[in-house]
């Protein structure tokens, strides 16, 4: 009998240390990605705004251009996620410089103090909706389909938006952003709880955390977007 507890205590502590170190893994990748974002932000910033800024402002077809590149690369990683997680990995990578892309012409738009408010109060919101989804109780499987909807909900608004730009429409489109993409947050992260029980010990988990950072990285990074536009808004941007 007490054979059997001590078995089941060194499983479930097991258990526990592997999924620990797997979002540890996962974590770390999504930091990575973050900083090279940064990175290659400040270099376009400082170095190539011209070329990049006439690809992407008030260019509509840049911007299909851009996004399709996204969309490509999102389903490239979640075809290496098992097969090559090395790949997954060095698509997520390039991912992260794509959208430093963006955020270089948002430097160049926005003031240090908006940038600043933004990355501060996107940081507070990912963090409480990432230890709200893994610590509730509560099952949040169910937003998924409705997050999914939402989001396709968002994706149609914002390029009816390019074609035919309101101030107002963009600010609403913002704020929509936080709120569907925090609550992405907290399902995300139950959810690699979920990949990490069903698929540990069957997979290389590498490609799992890959694929969860890709997903963090985005909630993360649209929260951050959105709230900059936001605080852009109330705060102005650079003349």
């Amino acid at each position: 009998m007490d054979n059997f507890n001590m078995n089941a205590r060194r499983d479930v502590t097991g258990v526990d240390e592997g999924m620990r170190a797997f979002f540890k893994q996962t974590y770390s990748f999504m930091g990575i990605a973050v900083l090279l974002t940064a990175v290659t932000g400040f270099i376009v910033q400082n170095f190539f705004l011209e070329q990049v800024a006439k690809l992407l402002v008030g260019n509509v077809i840049g911007l299909l251009a851009l996004l399709g590149i996204q969309m490509l690369i999102i389903t490239m990683i979640g075809r290496a996620t098992f097969k090559n997680p090395a790949r997954a990995f060095g698509l997520l990578m390039a991912f992260a410089v794509v959208e430093g892309l963006t955020l270089g012409v948002l430097l160049a738009v926005y003031t240090g103090a908006s940038v600043m408010m933004a990355f501060v109060s996107a940081s507070a919101v990912f963090g409480g909706m990432a230890a709200y989804g893994v610590f509730t109780k509560r099952d949040l499987t169910g937003l998924g389909s409705i997050l999914f909807g939402l989001l396709i909900g968002l994706l149609i608004a914002s390029i009816a938006n390019m074609f035919f730009y309101s101030g107002i429409v963009s600010l609403l489109l913002s704020w929509a952003s936080v709120v569907v993409f925090s609550l992405f947050t907290a399902y995300d992260n139950q959810n690699l709880k979920v990949m990490y029980s069903q698929f540990a010990g069957q997979v290389d988990t590498t490609g799992l955390a890959v694929n969860g950072a890709l997903r963090l990285y985005l909630d993360f990074v649209n929260i951050f977007f959105a709230l900059l536009r936001i605080f852009g808004v109330v705060s102005g941007s650079r003349d």
